[in-house]
Parts: structure tokens; C-alpha cells; sequence
């Protein structure tokens, strides 16, 4: 009995003892369903794969208070929420953008170092529907800082850079940097806009990317960097910088990339190759498992992607470029290497190196005159339609190109192509590219010869105009194509109609049975 009564005290004591406090993450934690692990080491977070390459997916920073994990995203103020348990497992919160529940069970232990200034500040208070960027930032979260610069109309581009900067090479900040080589090549209001083509960035912006890459360790930076590099034609520089990516793991791309590029003698200072008309197949090592793995180039102009088949695509000449046509509005650019190979600068084809097969015969065409300049004017995009009483044909009546264009489509859209090449013709008269291509297409799409009088008309009056180039590719052959396309959509309608008339007429007679 006095026994009994000697460990009351004793059980008392322990059930008054305060819960285990939740242990902080230290070391690699992975999911059951994912070998990628979420690396923590006092103040930053990495998601590395299976090999050691980092996500372009990770977060980079992370803040513990009590049981709750907070990590904040690379390249945004996006924040993720996990519980910590008291046996060490990190469980998802769901947000707005997600419904949580993944499990991350730590797999290696590591030594970790509190840091004497944390990045990430204090979380969304308990209830908000939405973060307060300006209060977060005013207690030190760098991300909302930078997502406060992003969207302020009001300052400064000078003091806007120099503050991302800061954020950038201080506190290393992936977001900080991206936005800073944003601002750094801000673009004017009404800029031009390009599709599929990578825009671009000044001097300071390059400089920028180098910092962002080589010194803060940011794969995508280091992309961005060996795309402007070999668009510069400093093709020893790309590939050194997707070495350096490659080499501190932080992109598997980058590693193929390396790859692509071994059979290439690649140099900064190599010269421009003189004009020449492409002829044959020119085709890449894995062509086989490549989507776009050879050009074949024939008589007229003519381009295809497989060695068999008519030419479906048109090609023509530029300086040391051989720009092909295709069917998303804009061009494959591929530029002369050497004399048997040639390298694609455009979004589908950068980075591959396309060789001479065998020797082919093409009728000769005229090549492009050394140092002539095309008259073309940028495509730019106004708001004019969306304010104005008058809408898009007042707009278009005053000059606006993207709402003669806009125009242009709805009159497509309903098969008025007369009328549509009526508001393209006034976009081609500006001398830009997109609306007379699109005069083209109307011609494409109809047959009618009539549609192509005012891109003869523009290119008539001036022989150096966009027009005059984007008038080559107006093939009687694409009109054929179209016109068989059309046929082939007509008779596979008519089959699925007649095949549901013949569905019901089916269950019609058993009803009746």
C-alpha cells in the first residue's frame, strides 16, 4: 500500500510535464512515393533528386515557429505550410493552390547550423484569405519584398534594380535576381510582342544573369544566360555556362545539353558564314528520338521535316540564317555553322546542330544581299479597343495594329476571309510581318489570288518591306494542302453525324421491341 502510495506522486508528475516540443528539420527527408529529398541545413531548404540535381521546383528558405514549417518558393513569394509531428514527420497543409497531405519522413541526418538572420518572415495571419506583401515585408521577408517591387507601377526603374540587387546578392534570393535582370531590360510600354522567340536582354541585364548563375547558383539563370550567348553567337560561353550548371547539379539539363554540344568546335570569335541556299538533308545524331530531327530542303523554297513526302514547309534567306515557315506563325531559324552544318537559334530548335547527310541538286536560288536591312515594323499590342466607345474598328480606323488585327480574326473566324484581308492589309501596310503573313494564310486558306493584292501592292511600292518576304511563301501548293485538310474534316464530320444518326436509329428499335 505505501508502495502505491509512493508512485502517485511519481505518475502525477509526468502527466503535469509539458508535450515533447516538435524537433525542428535537420538533414534530408524524402515521401514514399518520390526518391527527390528536401535537404534542410539551418536556414536554407533545397529539393535535390535522386542523382543530387536541383529542382527547378525547390524552395530555398525556411522559418520554423513551434510545429509549424513555412517554405518559401525560389522564384516567388509562394509559401507551402507543414505540420511538424513529434516524431520528426513533415505533413502538407493545404492552401489555396493545394490539398496538402504529403508526408515527408526524414531518410538522413545532418548537422545544422541556426542562422543568425532568418529570410523568411512571419507567416499569413491565421484567417487571412490573402498574404500581406507590404507587412511581411516591412518585418524582413525579402520575397514579399521583391513581390512588392514587382507590382509597384510607382517606382523607379534605377530604384527598383538597385534594390533587387541587394536581395539578390545579399540574401540570395533566386526571385530577387530574376526580377532584377527583369528590370534591368524593362520594356517600353506598348513594347512589341514576339512568340515562340527569346527576347533580348541588355548589357546590364547579362551582367545580371552571370550573377544570378555563377554566383547565387541558379540553374535557370544559367539557361537564360547560355541562350543569350549563343543567340550572340559566343557559342564557347553557352556552353561553359551550362558546364557550370552542369557541374555544380543544378540542372540535368544543362548536362544534356553538354551532350548535344560535344561534336561541335565551338568558339566566341568564330566568323559569320557567308549566304548559301541549303539543299538535302541535314539531320541530327538522334534524329530518330528527336521531334524535330532533320530538315530536308528541295527546288522552290521548299522544306520538310521527313525524308519523305512533298515539301509542306517554305524556306527563305537572311544574312547567314535560313529562316523555315511554320505552322505556329513563325520560323524555325537555322544558322549556317560551317559549310555542311547548320545550328537552330529559334525556342524549338536551340542547341541543335544539323548536318549535310549527302550531296543533293537544288535549282539555284538568288542569295540575300550582304548588309541589306528589311523595312519591319514591331507588332505592338494597345488596350484601344477595350476603352474606346467606338471598339476595335475605331480603334483600327485611327491606326491601331491590334485591333485591325483583331478585326482580321473575328471576320477569319466566321470564313469572311474577304473581309479579314481587308483589316490585314491595313497592319501589312505598317510594314509588319504578322499581318501580312496573315494575308498569306487568307490566301492559304481560300485559293483566292484577289486576297494577296495589297501585300503585291506593299512590296510593289517598297521592294525592302517585310511584305516582299512574307509574299514568298504564298505557295499554290499550301492552298492544295488546305483545301484537302478541309475536305478530309468534312468527310470525318459527316461520318460521326451518320454514325450517330445510326446509334439512335438503334436504340430507337429496341425501345420499340
Amino acid at each position: 500500500m505505501r508502495r502505491t502510495r509512493a508512485v502517485w506522486p511519481l505518475v502525477l508528475s509526468l502527466l503535469s510535464l509539458p508535450a515533447l516540443a516538435a524537433p525542428p528539420p535537420c538533414g534530408s527527408y524524402a515521401t514514399d512515393d518520390s526518391p527527390d529529398r528536401l535537404i534542410f541545413d539551418g536556414s536554407r531548404v533545397e529539393l535535390r533528386d535522386e542523382e543530387g540535381f536541383l529542382s527547378e521546383f525547390s524552395p530555398y528558405a525556411y522559418r520554423v515557429e513551434g510545429d509549424t514549417l513555412w517554405l518559401r518558393s525560389a522564384d516567388s513569394s509562394l509559401l507551402k505550410t507543414y505540420k511538424i509531428e513529434s516524431d520528426g514527420r513533415l505533413i502538407q497543409q493545404a492552401d489555396r493552390f493545394d490539398n496538402g497531405g504529403e508526408v515527408y519522413r526524414q531518410v538522413a541526418k545532418g548537422q545544422c547550423q541556426p542562422a543568425s538572420v532568418q529570410v523568411v518572415a512571419v507567416a499569413p495571419l491565421e484567417g487571412k484569405q490573402h498574404r500581406d506583401d507590404q507587412r511581411d515585408c516591412a518585418l524582413g521577408d525579402v520575397q514579399s519584398c521583391v513581390a512588392v517591387i514587382d507590382f509597384d507601377q510607382t517606382l523607379a526603374p534605377a530604384q527598383s534594380a538597385a534594390k533587387l540587387e541587394t536581395y539578390c546578392r545579399r540574401d540570395r534570393s533566386p526571385y530577387a535576381c530574376k526580377q532584377w535582370v527583369k528590370t534591368l531590360s524593362a520594356e517600353e510600354a506598348g513594347a512589341p510582342i514576339y512568340m515562340f522567340r527569346t527576347e533580348r536582354v541588355s548589357e546590364a541585364g547579362l551582367a545580371a544573369l552571370r550573377v544570378s548563375c555563377r554566383d547565387i547558383g541558379d540553374g535557370k539563370a544559367c539557361a537564360s544566360l547560355a541562350d543569350q550567348q549563343w543567340l550572340a553567337g559566343r557559342y564557347a560561353d553557352a556552353r561553359d555556362s551550362f558546364a557550370f550548371a552542369c557541374d555544380g547539379k543544378l540542372s540535368k539539363d544543362a548536362c544534356k545539353r553538354i551532350q548535344e554540344l560535344s561534336g561541335l568546335n565551338l568558339r566566341n570569335d568564330a566568323p559569320r558564314q557567308p549566304p548559301r541556299q541549303p539543299c538535302g538533308s541535314y539531320v541530327l545524331p538522334d534524329s530518330e528520338t528527336s521531334l524535330f530531327g532533320m530538315f530536308r530542303f528541295t527546288d522552290g523554297q521548299g522544306a520538310s521535316l521527313s525524308e519523305e513526302g512533298e515539301a509542306d514547309m517554305r524556306y527563305r534567306l537572311r544574312e547567314d540564317e535560313v529562316l523555315v515557315r511554320h505552322d505556329k506563325g513563325d520560323d524555325f531559324v537555322l544558322r549556317w555553322f560551317d559549310a555542311d552544318t547548320l545550328v537552330g537559334m529559334d525556342e524549338w530548335t536551340r542547341y541543335k546542330a544539323y548536318r549535310r547527310t549527302e550531296p543533293a541538286q537544288c535549282q539555284a536560288i538568288a542569295m540575300p544581299v550582304a548588309g541589306k536591312r528589311l523595312r519591319e515594323t514591331p507588332y505592338k499590342v494597345d488596350h484601344c479597343a477595350l476603352t474606346d466607345p467606338g471598339g476595335a474598328a475605331a480603334c483600327c480606323a485611327r491606326g491601331s495594329m491590334s485591333a485591325c488585327m483583331g478585326e482580321g480574326h473575328m471576320a477569319a473566324l466566321n470564313n469572311n476571309w474577304s473581309a479579314a484581308a481587308r483589316s490585314y492589309d491595313k497592319v501589312c501596310a505598317m510594314h509588319v510581318r504578322e499581318g501580312c503573313g496573315n494575308l498569306v494564310a487568307a490566301y492559304h486558306n481560300t485559293g483566292d489570288d484577289k486576297l494577296l493584292a495589297g501585300i503585291r501592292k506593299v512590296c510593289a511600292d517598297t521592294p525592302d518591306s517585310v511584305a516582299c518576304e512574307e509574299l514568298q511563301l504564298a505557295s499554290p501548293q499550301q492552298v492544295e494542302e488546305k483545301r484537302l485538310e478541309r475536305e478530309m474534316a468534312q468527310e470525318l464530320q459527316k461520318l460521326l453525324q451518320e454514325g450517330a444518326k445510326d446509334g439512335e436509329s438503334q436504340d430507337a428499335s429496341k425501345g420499340e421491341r
